[in-house]
């Protein structure tokens, strides 16, 4: 009876890819995993507005209020970013923004499903935890520069005069890009005396590492910078395998979809 009951839990453990079941369940990285398994998803193109509709579906059933940021794409027609807001009585703002669109023909399982996937996963949670601020969640389009051929993260350039109206309440600004793998995370800022920068690497607690931008930024947290106001990206170190097809579901990975998770929360708590 034992051996049995031991064969069966490591069964469990192989079918989640060797991690627990508490974390193979983990909602961002379900999602995550569903949304490239879709396939790609361009700027502009029915692929992205489909995981744009299904983020607004869990934002709405998680009680947030929708706005949306409606923008051209030259030459692929048009995109949006979908912002899930959640109001406290406080007096402050932090913004947490993830790209929708990947680079064809990669599904863009890490880049950027996963931080997608965190978003939509902390949308519920942020009546248990309470944050300290309001909380605005805003999964962008028209990210990826090598594939609009824009100087900039479109999406998160239509999003900066929402955030301006707010920039006196302003905390920080936290672009999530490829956070579905590995254990520790780099944190990418331009600033010269890292402040923001310094609570969002306590609440880490040991897995985050502030890198300075050596340029203005490859993520969406450039367009805020470059607007005056205080962002940073968080994600792993590297990851070669970016805007190819073989950012697969497979390479998801869902201890670290829980352990961004919880540094959000600390964060935002």
């Amino acid at each position: 009876m034992i051996a049995a009951l031991i064969a069966l839990a490591a069964a469990g453990v192989a079918a989640a890819g060797g991690a627990p079941p508490s974390a193979a369940s983990d909602p961002g990285f379900v999602f995550a995993r569903a949304l490239a398994r879709a396939g790609p998803r361009p700027a502009g193109s029915a692929a992205e507005r489909r995981a744009h509709a299904r983020v607004e579906q869990r934002f709405r059933a998680a009680g947030l209020r929708i706005a949306h940021d409606r923008f051209r794409v030259p030459g692929h027609g048009r995109s949006r970013n979908v912002v899930g807001i959640f109001d406290t009585p406080a007096d402050c703002l932090h913004v947490l923004i993830a790209h929708t669109d990947s680079v064809p023909p990669a599904p863009g399982a890490d880049d950027n499903a996963s931080g997608v996937g965190t978003l939509v996963a902390l949308a519920p949670r942020l009546r248990t935890i309470a944050p300290a601020c309001d909380v605005w969640l805003i999964a962008s389009g028209a990210e990826e520069r090598p594939y609009t051929g824009q100087a900039d993260h479109l999406g998160a350039r239509a999003a900066v005069p929402r955030v301006k109206k707010r920039a006196k309440d302003l905390r920080f600004v936290l672009s999530l890009d490829e956070v579905g793998r590995g254990t520790t995370f780099h944190l990418r800022s331009r600033a010269d005396r890292p402040r923001v920068e310094g609570r969002i690497v306590k609440a880490g607690r040991g897995a985050v590492r502030w890198i300075r931008d050596s340029a203005t930024g490859n993520s969406d947290h450039r367009e805020f910078v470059l607007a005056g106001l205080p962002a940073a990206k968080l994600g792993v170190p590297d990851d070669p395998l970016r805007h190819t097809a073989a950012d697969t579901p497979s390479r998801l990975q869902p201890h670290a979809f829980v352990k961004v998770r919880a540094i959000v929360e600390r964060l935002l708590g």
